[in-house]
């Protein structure tokens, strides 16, 4: 009888364990439960009660005690997180600092990462840079592209010369050159015209020293199209100056027009069109027709000599360039070249200013030239030089040129 006892004693000791773990167990669930309920309804108590109601007492600084230290990190660790549960990461770094202030030593402190889900906030790494505290920044060094790196890449595929000439074959001069602006400022251009060339000029100045100039050129004239299909493509000043600037070039001078020549990996013959050969060709000069055919006889002369797209070209266009002369001559296009090898390498057109600005043919031809110059080793701007009392001529027969536009519209 006696045992019976004991076995009922044991029972109802594990029934009382049992009891309280229930109870430990509910009360804990209750505690989270109005944990969240209370932080998912604090925004609206804050925002409907004033001041007095919330009972806010400003503390200052000095009246804080090392005991009421730890007592304001407790609170600071229970504070809910956004989702209106406990932050953990904050109980448990409390509870680091509340052993360290008890028994001494130093615990590292680490930040903790809040989760807002405004991908924004971001930092390089996963952290949030708050305004007080805002992630570092990397400074980006930028400068003015020059030359071939301002030429930008066209979004798809390149369009051909040939489909570029037979769309505007009934256009205009005044459409044909808007056409050409919009292909060109698009960068749809042969691959091979982005690759300047390098010309390095040295000259005995009037200062009786010996001054450098390097200074980079497109290989060829503008053409519009591809590597495979493209056609070099006359057009005014006017055109040809919004390109050079969007471009960060300018067009050569007569000086420069000589020295390209004289440094051309082909140097070809000029190929006139003006003889019996191509009827009422006066009239023809400025048409599709003539730009295609002119094409056609710079190809058929690049392949007898052997010359590669790329490398660089002169003689057979003519350049519109900048020059002193447009300051008296306001509504003109200036042109010059056409070098001949069977004479010299001399120019079959000298400074020709008997069109008006607007003019272009199948002779003419755009050749750029990048700002940024090298002189006796130091970087300049080309327009420095150009106005330079004594470094212009290292690219100028006239002296200083101070207008390096190809117009004066």
């Amino acid at each position: 009888m006696v045992g019976s006892i004991n076995r009922a004693e044991e029972s109802f000791i594990m029934l009382e364990r049992t009891m309280k773990r229930i109870f430990l167990l509910v009360a804990l669930l209750l505690i989270v439960c109005l944990n969240v309920t209370s932080a998912q309804s604090l925004e609206e108590m804050v925002e409907g009660s004033s001041s007095e109601e919330l009972g806010i007492v400003n503390i200052h600084a000095d009246e804080h005690s090392k005991g009421s230290g730890i007592s304001d990190g407790f609170a600071e660790s229970i504070v809910p997180s956004p989702s209106g549960m406990l932050s953990f990461e904050s109980l448990f770094s409390f509870v680091k600092k509340l052993i360290a202030e008890l028994f001494g030593g130093e615990v590292e402190e680490k930040p903790v990462v809040v989760a807002t889900g405004d991908d924004s906030d971001e930092s390089p790494g996963g952290m949030t840079g708050g305004e007080d505290n805002p992630p570092p920044q990397e400074k980006v060094e930028t400068k003015p592209l020059s030359g071939y790196e301002s030429i930008p890449i066209p979004a798809g595929a390149a369009g051909s010369g040939s489909e570029f000439m037979k769309r505007t074959e009934n256009m205009t001069p005044a459409q044909r050159e808007e056409a050409i602006l919009a292909e060109i400022l698009a960068g749809n251009i042969p691959s091979f015209l982005r690759e300047f060339k390098e010309i390095e000029v040295s000259r005995k100045l009037k200062d009786g020293k010996t001054h450098v100039i390097k200074y980079k050129v497109m290989p060829d004239v503008l053409a519009i199209g591809n590597d495979s299909d493209f056609v070099r493509m006359p057009m005014s000043p006017l055109a040809a100056q919004t390109i050079a600037d969007k471009f960060n070039c300018i067009l050569p001078t007569t000086q420069m027009s000589d020295d390209i020549y004289n440094h051309a990996e082909t140097k070809l013959t000029p190929s006139p069109m003006s003889g019996g050969q191509y009827k009422n060709w006066q009239q023809r000069m400025t048409k599709n027709e003539f730009y295609t055919e002119h094409q056609r006889l710079v190809e058929e002369k690049c392949r007898k000599v052997g010359h590669q797209n790329g490398m660089l070209i002169a003689g057979h266009k003519k350049d519109v360039i900048i020059t002193n002369f447009l300051n008296s001559h306001k509504d003109s296009v200036v042109i010059y070249g056409w070098h001949d090898s069977r004479n010299g390498g001399k120019p079959i057109q000298g400074y020709g200013w008997g069109h008006e600005v607007t003019y272009a043919d199948y002779s003419h031809g755009i050749r750029l030239i990048a700002n940024e110059v090298e002189v006796d080793g130091e970087k300049m701007d080309i327009k420095d030089v150009l106005a330079d009392p004594t470094l212009s001529k290292l690219l100028s027969k006239e002296g200083p040129v101070k207008n390096t536009r190809a117009h004066r519209k």
